[in-house]
């Protein structure tokens, strides 16, 4: 070997032993305190949640890429510790592992609920099954996602932005099995359901089936308001929230009472604006506002049966009334601080009943490679909000097609009383 290759080679071990010496150490040290920084921020947007726009994006972030982040980093850092030739982040990198094990058991039995798997109550046979379904105007009569419907056999069925015309002709009559009836009504105009009168009702983008008669409806929009029977639909960018008052007296077996009504049953529907720069503790205070100041028309079954419409604007100025559930696409993660404004003091049914990742929404990606992270990605935005006088037994998310195709998955909750 020559003189000129000794003192390259000895030139190379020398920049590998510096190399060994000076950087790895600092990039051990490096790797562990970004891992640490990763799982602050992440604890940080579980505190504050979205009551600050700032800590909204923070509390955003998928869990999964937050802490599967900060693993490869402690792997990172403790690779180069390895093959470092002097000690580093010996107190950072313990910190870092003990905060990654931490987080990681908190996420699998406080937030998914894995516990439930072995700890699940039994199924109670005396309940009320509601299923909601924000559709998305996606075309839903060739793909089979229908069957679901059915197989589910709920009671009370709340189906958000259904694709005018065929499509939605298809549900109405898929969800006449609730209350059916051989003679036709027309729920919406020039719709007619082979059911009975007063358990189906179609406003704007809303639509309610219930095997329980419907007392009485009303909606509130963030938007322009349009006539119920037009074929015109509001953006649901703009938002709205929708009621109905039930009479449940059938679940409950108790027998009326003459000149006493009943106590109903009041669902809010909602499908609140999905705009991401939006702050969701600002909107869902002017939400709020917008039901506490409502003044809009609330709708009644005709009296008079043989008439053209089923549904009639109630001449009684009315509020919007107090809810006993309040379930949709809030576009707002579970656990969110802003949900308490909408809906204080109420129970989630995912929290009481729910178990496993939870992914109500996936965005839509038609790049492979780019819908790969979106996998990883847990966003629970279709929510079920309970009143404490009622008990969430069991909840469900499905998605009706088995392969991803629709962005939104059916919610399924059991409430008894």
């Amino acid at each position: 070997m020559s003189k000129r290759s000794e003192n390259n080679q000895a030139r190379s071990l020398g920049l590998i032993a510096w190399v060994r010496r000076r950087v790895l150490p600092k990039l051990a040290k490096l790797c562990a305190f970004i891992g640490l920084a990763i799982l602050a921020f992440w604890v940080c947007g579980r505190i504050l949640t979205d009551q600050h726009l700032w800590s909204q994006y923070i509390w955003w972030i998928p869990p999964l890429w937050m802490l599967g982040a900060a693993w490869g980093f402690l792997v990172a850092s403790a690779a180069l510790a390895i093959f470092s030739r002097r000690p580093s982040g010996l107190l950072i990198r313990p910190l870092l592992l003990i905060a990654c094990i931490g987080c990681t058991g908190y996420l699998l039995i406080g937030v998914w609920r894995v516990q439930r798997v072995v700890l699940q109550s039994p199924d109670s046979v005396d309940t009320i099954r509601i299923m909601h379904w924000n559709i998305s105007a996606n075309k839903t009569r060739k793909d089979g996602s229908l069957d679901w419907i059915p197989q589910a056999e709920p009671d009370i069925v709340l189906l958000a932005n259904a694709r005018w015309g065929k499509d939605q002709l298809a549900l109405l009559e898929l969800l006449s099995e609730l209350a059916p009836e051989e003679q036709t009504h027309e729920v919406v105009h020039g719709f007619h359901v082979p059911g009975k009168i007063g358990h189906f009702r179609v406003h704007s983008n809303a639509m309610v089936a219930s095997r329980y008669p419907i007392m009485r409806t009303g909606m509130m929009t963030m938007g322009e308001l349009v006539d119920e029977d037009s074929p015109i639909r509001t953006s649901g960018d703009r938002g709205w929230i929708f009621f109905a008052e039930l009479d449940i007296q059938e679940y409950k077996k108790t027998t009326p009472v003459e000149e006493t009504p009943p106590v109903p049953f009041v669902i809010w529907f909602v499908d609140l604006p999905s705009d991401p720069t939006v702050w969701r503790y600002e909107s869902m205070t002017q939400v709020k506002q917008n039901i506490d100041q409502w003044a809009g028309r609330s709708f009644i079954v005709n009296p008079e049966t043989t008439g053209k419409r089923v549904w009639i604007a109630s001449n009684e100025s009315q509020e919007f009334p107090e809810p006993d559930l309040v379930m949709g696409d809030f576009n707002t993660l579970r656990g969110s601080n802003s949900l308490d404004i909408l809906a204080p003091n109420m129970i989630d049914g995912f929290d009481k009943a729910g178990y496993g990742r939870a992914r109500s929404w996936t965005p839509q990606v038609k790049n492979k490679f780019l819908r790969q992270p979106f996998k990883l990605a847990d966003w629970h935005i279709d929510l079920a909000l309970v009143n404490p006088d009622w008990k969430p037994v069991g909840y469900q998310l499905r998605d009706p097609t088995g392969n991803g195709y629709m962005p939104h998955k059916m919610q399924i909750l059991d409430l008894v009383q």
